[in-house]
């Protein structure tokens, strides 16, 4: 078998959903000054690699559990149309129709949570989806960040009867040096639109470094 696993903020996408939820959210005057805050030093926090991740899952379904259910749902609606597709990176099909041609497993494994994910995922025809919040059979109880992506995608390839170090070839694409554990155990590692200490680790390592967000 052969898979080619996604990271999903800024490299299928041409920014971070989770920041462009919450700029939505802000001009909708649904979240305040204090709660943004909140967010811009996670994100700090973030490019940092210092990130507590448990925190800042925890302030994300905080947030969602603040707005009424049917405003929610209205909001992710208008938001997934006139914001989060339109942040698709413009490369993202092409390379995706040149997996599946190849008959290559796609697989997109985020941090961040399925409702922001899943809309994109499936636009672009993902086989799979591994999110934050995702309910997978024998899902870890780790999160599905940094080395924790490792497991998650160990519990989805173990269901289809195979595992990382078992696969014929696999890549993953990712522009976050949150995600060297992960690209460090495929075969194929490759930084896309890379932050910089990616982009060091990739050209030093002799890694394709590529652009989604560049690509016409």
């Amino acid at each position: 078998m052969r898979v080619a696993f996604f990271d999903f903020d800024h490299t299928l996408l041409r920014a971070d959903s989770n920041q462009l939820w919450i700029d939505h959210l802000r001009r909708r005057g649904l979240t305040d000054a204090a709660t943004y805050s909140r967010h811009v030093d996670f994100m700090r926090d973030y490019r940092a690699g210092t990130l507590d991740f448990l925190a800042l899952d925890a302030f994300r379904g905080e947030l969602d559990a603040s707005i009424p259910a049917p405003l929610l749902d209205a909001c992710r609606a208008d938001f997934t149309l006139n914001a989060l597709r339109a942040a698709v990176a413009p490369g993202a099909g092409r390379l995706l129709r040149e997996l599946r041609e190849r008959q290559v497993l796609t697989m997109v494994v985020s941090a961040s949570r399925e409702a922001l994910v899943r809309p994109v995922a499936e636009q672009l025809g993902f086989e799979w989806i591994i999110a934050a919040d995702s309910k997978h059979p024998a899902a870890p109880p780790v999160p599905c960040f940094g080395a924790g992506k490792i497991d998650h995608v160990d519990a989805v390839l173990a269901g289809l009867g195979t595992s990382l170090d078992a696969l014929e070839r696999s890549w993953f694409y990712s522009d976050s040096h949150n995600d060297l554990p992960l690209l460090e155990r495929v075969s194929d590692p490759v930084a896309v639109d890379p932050d910089p200490v990616l982009e060091d680790v990739a050209r030093g390592r002799g890694w394709p470094v590529i652009s989604l967000a560049g690509a016409h």
